[in-house]
């Protein structure tokens, strides 16, 4: 039992480890880090919540689906965003479930990579589906969630 333990952490460990990659060694197929979008006026919030941590990381903050001024719509994480940080694989999502699925289409929608803290405002090509109540923080590499958060 203690060995399976020992195991278990060490693959645990690996796995956080997995999502270190650089920019380099990006998916090419996953859309580069949106971090300097510019939103045009008042930005508005049609629905948010707060981020839970999900495989022993840090991850909190708000997030948002938002629409500026000129009608453009952004998933929107606030400024007290937080997550354990490997560039290049970890990745925000809409799901209709905090459990994501990338193997059930029409369950998810891929919005961006991120790569540091603080506020982002993530272009979305029109107003999302109601049906996607979730956002995501995915590592890709590892295959776990990073946290995620109730879009009431």
């Amino acid at each position: 039992m203690r060995l399976l333990q020992h195991v278990l952490f060490y693959i645990l460990i690996l796995s956080f480890y997995s999502c270190s990659s650089t920019s380099e060694e990006m998916d090419p197929i996953l859309p580069g880090p949106e971090n300097k979008v510019k939103v045009k006026g008042k930005v508005e919030s049609i629905k948010g919540g707060s981020l839970m941590a999900q495989s022993g990381t840090n991850t909190k903050g708000s997030i948002d689906l938002v629409f500026d001024e000129a009608g453009n719509y952004f998933l929107h994480l606030g400024e007290d965003f937080m997550s354990e940080f490997y560039t290049g694989t970890v990745t925000v999502y809409l799901s209709t479930s905090k459990q994501l699925s990338l193997s059930e289409s029409g369950t998810f929608q891929l919005v961006s990579v991120v790569n540091e803290s603080g506020e982002h405002f993530f272009p979305l090509p029109s107003l999302p589906e109601s049906k996607f109540n979730y956002g995501i923080i995915w590592c890709g590499a590892a295959g776990i969630p990073f946290g995620y958060g109730d879009l009431n």
